[in-house]
């Protein structure tokens, strides 16, 4: 950053006590043009104020701040050739949480693929691979099911996962899909009402977008939430039957890593407004419109 604009951020962050609301509204409007560079300055005099109005202010500012940039770095994402779900993740994570570290979280999840590559090989079939996958995430890292009955937003973010080695039906489901897509599995993840599975597909052709999978080319469907396990389209007929739900074509079929992302966001802003977080709540409902 040139020496002028320090020195323009530092005089504008000076002024975030301003009591004229439209000055104020001018001077936080020039602040949020800066972005994340703004950050440290706003941390910065955060740390010296005592008044809670002024404390409110520039929260609120870094939280605008931090809503932008997780929106544009989204649509970017959204934009690109492939969907890597990790770093959606990661970026989602991070908008929740204070002081993420992406580079730690990126090599945690990176030293679990590695451990499940080394123990795959071309000549194993589909059941064999998930099998593998399965013993590496469930048996050696000792992920499990989350059985609070009351989902927290905590549950949702990467971090706790990695931490507590727990994660709730689609929180571990995407850890688990992560690192199947990331092995080259095709595996992809399905809308289900109240749970989230995934879908293995045909192994025995090129790796399609989810999209152009047609029914009949699902091997079998996994459920993360439950150690992997292998079930077939009939126990899906059942889990619907059991709710009183009308089956459609949308629960069976798999979807797109884009789709995936969407159901994440709508989950989190769900559990974070039953949990009292209407604020963080309305900001995650915005971020769904960079997926548009």
């Amino acid at each position: 950053m040139a020496e002028e604009d320090k020195k323009e951020l530092e005089a504008l962050v000076r002024l975030m006590d301003e009591p004229d609301r439209e000055v104020f509204d001018r001077i936080r409007q020039r602040v949020l043009e800066y972005g994340t560079e703004a950050i440290p300055y706003l941390e910065a005099a955060w740390m010296k104020l005592a008044d809670k109005g002024e404390l409110e202010r520039i929260e609120d500012v870094m939280d605008e701040i931090y809503l932008n940039d997780t929106f544009e770095k989204l649509k970017a994402w959204k934009q690109q050739e492939k969907h890597d779900l990790l770093e959606a993740y990661l970026l989602l994570s991070a908008f929740q949480e204070p002081d993420f570290s992406y580079e730690d979280h990126r090599k945690s999840v990176e030293k679990i693929y590695r451990d499940v590559w080394l123990e795959m090989n071309e000549e194993l079939t589909a059941l064999e691979k998930v099998r593998v996958m399965n013993h590496i995430f469930y048996t050696v890292y000792g992920f499990r099911e989350l059985k609070d009955k009351k989902v927290s937003p905590l549950s949702y973010l990467i971090s706790n996962v990695l931490r507590v080695q727990k994660g709730n039906p689609l929180s571990l489901a995407l850890l688990y899909l992560i690192i199947a897509q990331h092995t080259g599995l095709p595996v992809f993840g399905v809308n289900l009402p109240y749970h989230f599975i995934l879908a293995y597909m045909d192994d025995t052709k090129p790796l399609k977008k989810a999209a152009e999978y047609r029914e009949s080319e699902i091997l079998f469907y996994l459920n993360p939430f439950n150690k992997g396990v292998v079930f077939k389209q009939s126990e899906i007929d059942l889990f619907l039957k059991q709710l009183k739900i009308k089956a459609s074509e949308e629960f069976y079929l798999p979807v797109d890593n884009v789709d995936t992302i969407r159901r994440l966001i709508v989950e989190m802003a769900v559990s974070q407004q039953n949990n009292g977080k209407s604020k963080k709540a309305e900001a995650l409902k915005h971020l769904l419109k960079a997926l548009e």
